[in-house]
């Protein structure tokens, strides 16, 4: 129907619900993001560069030092200083007599000495404390997820699905976003999910996101083949899970259900088809916006039809509009099929105002 020359004015009702702010920022990392043994051995040479750098100034400056026992320090005497010092020890029977000695000494070898110890005590954090902090959170994390939501990819779309899960009143503990890329598990960690970071194909990582009590997992990879072998990943796991699944191209439709997935998500053509509903209307695009946002002013809805709602005709259903009721298994709705009374274990696909009855 061709748009109306007159554009009548619409009315915009104040959104009652405040928006969802996160409560605290959670990341957990299964794996370091570069090699341990490359770490390793970058910090060991760092601290025998700065122990060789003390060495070689305190050489080219040993007239400065004085030791009571002898008359003149030998390599051994500088070397076994500069590891002294470098180390905190301060047996006292080195020590610097002149003022230029004292200044290397409070000015130089000070500052190599607390760059060392950063150092002991980051690679002691990383690669033993983080690593038993690490293992303990994963497992009170198994523990604890079931019914959960695991977010593969969290890209453009995986982040809207994440916000919406969490304004609809998600329990932030309840999501988990494996991507392998740990700049967008930052951005997770910001929302108060726990992340995962590695590749969400892997079965290991699957398993530690507990994909078969999961209530979901949602694909949002960038590609679409991507998408398939994941998808397959996921099903070999958890046989039961339902598996949503978003892609750019219908062609892959037919692969996606082969491999196991229960809801595929075109975002292309959803998009076309809203574009193309633009050119001939003006608020079809707001008002769909508004009906799939929990943010909106009304709200699109699969439940269970309520006690006070059975032995009522379809389309009498109080403060709701009843677009489909599902039973057991058939879907009847409203432009196909003429109203209905509503029984008990019915499935409602109703439209309801956020405002309440």
């Amino acid at each position: 129907m061709p748009a109306s020359r007159h554009k009548p004015y619409r009315l915009r009702l104040p959104r009652m619900r405040s928006q969802w702010r996160p409560p605290r920022s959670r990341m957990l990392f299964t794996r370091p993001s570069a090699s341990p043994k490359r770490v390793l051995a970058t910090r060991i040479a760092i601290v025998v560069g700065l122990c060789a750098l003390a060495f070689v100034v305190l050489y080219l400056d040993r007239g400065g030092l004085h030791d009571p026992s002898r008359e003149s320090l030998g390599l051994v005497d500088l070397l076994y200083f500069t590891m002294a010092t470098v180390a905190t020890v301060g047996y006292g029977d080195i020590v610097p007599i002149t003022e230029r000695a004292r200044l290397i000494d409070a000015l130089l070898l000070m500052p190599i000495r607390i760059v060392i110890w950063f150092v002991f005590l980051g690679t002691a954090y990383q690669f033993v404390i983080q690593r038993v902090i690490e293992e303990f959170r994963m497992k009170r994390l198994q523990k604890e997820l079931t019914d959960h939501v695991v977010v593969c990819g969290f890209g453009l779309s995986g982040a809207v699905a994440v916000r919406e899960l969490l304004e609809s009143g998600f329990d932030p503990e309840q999501i988990v976003v494996m991507d392998p890329q740990q700049s967008a598990l930052e951005q997770a960690a910001e929302l108060g999910v726990t992340g995962l970071l590695g590749d969400p194909s892997r079965d290991d990582l699957l398993q530690q996101a507990r994909v078969r009590d999961a209530k979901a997992v949602i694909v949002t990879v960038p590609d679409d083949s991507t998408a398939i072998l994941l998808t397959l990943s996921v099903r070999s796991v958890a046989p039961e899970t339902k598996i949503v699944v978003r892609i750019q191209e219908q062609t892959y439709q037919r692969q996606l259900r082969q491999a196991g997935a229960d809801v595929i998500v075109s975002s292309t053509k959803i998009g076309g088809l809203l574009l193309a509903d633009a050119v001939e209307s003006s608020y079809i695009v707001s008002f769909v916006n508004d009906l799939l946002s929990t943010r909106g002013r009304v709200d699109l809805v699969e439940r269970p039809a309520q006690p006070h709602e059975v032995g009522r005709w379809s389309n009498a259903v109080p403060n709701a509009i009843v677009v489909s009721l599902v039973r057991n298994g058939h879907m009847l709705s409203f432009y196909e099929d003429p109203p209905t009374l509503v029984e008990a274990g019915d499935m409602l696909l109703v439209i309801q105002s956020q405002r309440g009855g």
